[in-house]
């Protein structure tokens, strides 16, 4: 049997959830916001000539006021999930304590309240993101679980850190 290089107890609360949701759609991918941009200045050159002509100085205005009407309907939306998330919860995800045992080959996911384990390699795993504040676990392209920084202990931070890196090469990303 191997043995248990890391264990980490992690909690996910509201918040969490929230933050997460934004973290994904605004820094999963990172050519997300100049993609969007982009557009944003196609749609405000489009309105301009079929307008007025053109006029850079109101394009560069439209194409603002246009990429912060697309921004707030992404917020609107994230913020519509978490408010659905948060009502359908029948789960008790939310506060419930989640223990992470890692080992060399494998992450096993704990949830005592919940009385489950889970068991996953970490070649099945679709990726994993490292933001300021998490480390978020892919099981698949829209599926992930959350370990948060501040649950793991300041003394085996960087070890976690490197291993995760080493664990997964080209699936780690930070973000």
């Amino acid at each position: 049997m191997d043995k248990e290089l890391f264990l980490i107890h992690t909690t996910m609360e509201k918040k969490d959830y929230r933050k997460f949701l934004y973290t994904a759609a605004f820094f999963k991918k990172k050519w997300l916001l100049p993609v969007l941009l982009l557009i944003s200045w196609g749609g405000a050159v489009l309105i301009q000539y079929s307008l007025s002509g053109p006029d850079w100085g109101k394009t560069a205005l439209t194409t603002l006021l246009l990429f912060c009407f697309v921004i707030l309907i992404l917020c609107f939306k994230i913020e519509r999930r978490n408010r659905t998330r948060l009502k359908t919860d029948r789960t008790g995800s939310f506060g419930s304590e989640n223990i992470l045992h890692f080992y060399s080959d494998r992450l096993v996911f704990e949830s005592p309240e919940r009385k489950s384990t889970g068991e996953l390699r970490y070649d099945q795993f679709y990726s994993l993101l490292e933001s300021k504040d998490y480390y978020i676990f892919y099981l698949n392209a829209n599926q992930a679980a959350l370990l948060r920084k501040k649950d793991v202990p300041a003394e085996t931070a960087d070890s976690l850190r490197h291993f995760l890196q080493a664990a997964f090469g080209k699936r780690y990303k930070r973000i």
